[in-house]
């Protein structure tokens, strides 16, 4: 199972939004709110890694108000 964890710093008028539309993302197993440097955590659960590459590069990516994305792909 391949796993990644993606931090988010977003536009806090976008943030209801951002985690909504995270949660349909087929790879996403756990959205959560954060204080401090990030505002949100993405954690992406796979058997593909495109499927979490698909995710990260292209449905993350096309959502609004997302000012900076940092990706830390896991590996055992």
């Amino acid at each position: 199972m391949n796993e990644a964890y993606v931090l988010l710093n977003v536009d806090y008028k976008y943030q209801k939004n951002i985690i909504e539309k995270a949660k349909k993302i087929p790879a996403v197993k756990s959205v959560k709110t954060t204080y401090g440097i990030y505002d949100i955590l993405i954690i992406l659960e796979s058997d593909k890694m495109q499927e979490i590459k698909q995710a990260i590069d292209v449905d993350l990516h096309n959502i609004e108000g997302i000012n900076n994305l940092t990706s830390l792909i896991s590996v055992s």
